[in-house]
């Protein structure tokens, strides 16, 4: 078994596509996810299965969203080592001029265009 972390984009925001963590959880253990645990109404679950592609649990989390609830929900699925390391390198860490409790990540389903990078 391998652990994983999933992201799903945009639940319980401002009263927009409201999914109940309990819900979630039992509908990620219908898809064979084991010691699924949630992180307050963010969205944001770790469990472990079968190694396995993320774009496969990404398909499959979708899908029973989206039979579930009717609604598409993007969703961003990353190991943890790949948060470990986005988390010991963040080049602001170190910098005096930022305050490190207040810095955040985000996660891009897909490399950005040129056009929307900021140089």
């Amino acid at each position: 078994m391998e652990t994983y972390i999933a992201i799903l984009r945009g639940i319980n925001v401002s009263g927009q596509k409201k999914i109940k963590m309990t819900d979630l959880k039992a509908h990620l253990e219908e898809l064979n996810f084991k010691n699924v645990r949630t992180y307050i109404q963010s969205g944001n679950v770790i469990f472990e299965h079968e190694a396995t592609t993320p774009e496969g649990l990404e398909n499959g989390i979708e899908k029973k969203i989206s039979e579930k609830y009717g609604f598409q929900v993007p969703t961003i699925i990353i190991t943890p080592s790949e948060l470990e390391y986005v988390l010991n390198n963040n080049p602001f860490l170190n910098d005096p001029n930022k305050a490190s409790n207040r810095l955040y990540v985000t996660f891009l389903s897909a490399i950005p265009s040129s056009i929307n990078i900021g140089k």
